[in-house]
């Protein structure tokens, strides 16, 4: 690879990106990603060794306080790949810039899969505060993560009642630590 290396990390910069479609930017979280696919993409740019998918804002609350307002919804890299993550959501951020009217980016770093949103601030993100429960638990079947969005398209709920008639003992509900939330203008 003739890439230098992103700042001190030792990785290297991302491949150059390119948009994709949601089917390719889906099979790559169904593939490497701990919650999966994701509905609703308004964006998903990459290569064939990780992408970021965009989406509507998923708080109206937020929303409605910041217009032209985006969300980060998932990121991806290929099992042990050598670049930067947050290269690769730099070059995506730019992209947005010089390509879309929006203003602000919002994502989330999720503290259950251990992420503490040290990839947004090497990116230049700013943490926004803590977000509260959204009034779903965390869902576990067969010990495996299940976000309440696939199981609403897999069985048309997200009901806890409707999951517990469903998987029996083989669902596990736990509660949501909070959420940090990072923003970064375009």
């Amino acid at each position: 690879m003739d890439r230098k290396h992103y700042s001190n990390s030792g990785l290297l910069k991302s491949p150059p990106i390119r948009v994709m479609t949601s089917k390719q930017a889906n099979d790559m979280l169904d593939e490497w990603h701990y919650l999966g696919r994701v509905r609703g993409v308004i964006y998903a740019l990459g290569h064939k060794g990780g992408c970021c998918v965009f989406t509507n804002c998923r708080s109206r609350v937020y929303e409605q306080k910041h217009s032209g307002v985006i969300e980060l919804a998932r990121m991806v890299g290929r099992p042990n790949h050598r670049w930067a993550m947050s290269s690769l959501m730099s070059k995506c951020i730019k992209w947005l810039k010089r390509n879309t009217n929006y203003k602000l980016v919002v994502t989330y770093a999720d503290p259950f899969a251990k992420h503490d949103g040290k990839v947004y601030k090497s990116a230049g993100w700013v943490f926004d505060g803590m977000i509260g429960k959204d009034g779903h638990p965390l869902f576990f079947i067969d010990g495996e993560r299940i976000s309440p969005r696939t199981l609403y398209d897999r069985h048309g709920t997200q009901a806890v009642g409707a999951m517990n008639k469903i998987y029996g003992d083989r669902l596990e509900l736990k509660l949501k630590p909070l959420k940090k939330r990072f923003i970064k203008s375009i």
